[in-house]
């Protein structure tokens, strides 16, 4: 199996201690420049919530619909979208039969969703079975971004749509030394990062060969806050999160939402 990232261990932990966790991504806040430290803190479940929720809508599910959710870590979303489209035939899916485990004792057996461990780049599912997919912040964890949008093409039926939150990071102008100190810290916390430094260019060219028409847009200063919560002020000492959290500051990491349709 594919490595899981590292962070993944502390969640289950956590959980197992009886915390209830929907999601393990960056919130989204409409007014971000507004929201101070603690604001951030209180808010960041709701925040979470809305970022899925920004994606989910930018699907357009109808019923009938069969919908995958790759990479659908705890279920959070999963589950969202089973209460708000109950019409819809939904699945998730997750590498990490843990993960799926614990999605699964959320909210037992239910009658619309199913749940898959296997490999994003890998869909154990004929061509063309699903009318949308659904993809947050995961595809820098897989193997190769294209191999992911290729499988998710071929899974895909005709005219159906594939939504995505992702992370891009730009090197920034430091000493190699410092930058790849940063590099290695990023894969400890956060890795697999296969691709650590891409480009805008390099989604759009990769989703083009994929067979897809690709609409993106940018979410940076909307999960800014995030930072609060993943790297607060005064921790010490060099994480993953600090990392991420002065990229963000030196405009070196972009945060985007993208919709891939099929041609």
């Amino acid at each position: 199996m594919a490595r899981v990232p590292a962070y993944f261990d502390a969640f289950l932990a956590a959980i197992a201690e009886g915390a209830r966790i929907d999601h393990v991504h960056l919130g989204h806040w409409d007014e971000p420049e507004r929201v101070g430290p603690e604001e951030a803190r209180a808010t960041f479940p709701a925040a979470q919530a809305r970022l899925s929720q920004h994606l989910v809508a930018e699907l357009g599910i109808a019923p009938g619909h069969r919908v995958l959710d790759v990479g659908c870590g705890f279920g959070g979303t999963l589950r969202a979208m089973r209460r708000g489209h109950p019409g819809a035939e939904l699945y998730g899916l997750n590498i990490d039969a843990r993960q799926l485990a614990v999605g699964l004792r959320a909210e037992a057996s239910p009658a619309n969703a199913s749940w898959i461990a296997a490999d994003a780049c890998r869909l154990p599912f004929a061509d063309a079975t699903f009318d949308r997919l659904l993809c947050v912040e995961a595809a820098f964890h897989f193997p190769s971004r294209l191999g992911f949008l290729r499988e998710a093409h071929r899974v895909l039926s005709p005219g159906g749509v594939l939504v995505m939150s992702d992370l891009l990071l730009r090197q920034p102008a430091l000493p190699p030394a410092t930058l790849a100190a940063f590099a290695d810290r990023l894969e400890r916390d956060y890795g697999p990062w296969p691709a650590m430094w891409a480009t805008d260019a390099e989604i759009a060219h990769d989703a083009a060969r994929a067979g897809f028409s690709l609409r993106t847009r940018d979410a940076t200063r909307n999960t800014g806050p995030s930072y609060h919560v993943v790297a607060p002020n005064g921790r010490p000492g060099l994480t993953g999160g600090v990392v991420l959290r002065e990229l963000h500051r030196s405009n070196c990491l972009s945060y985007l939402y993208l919709r891939l349709d099929k041609r």
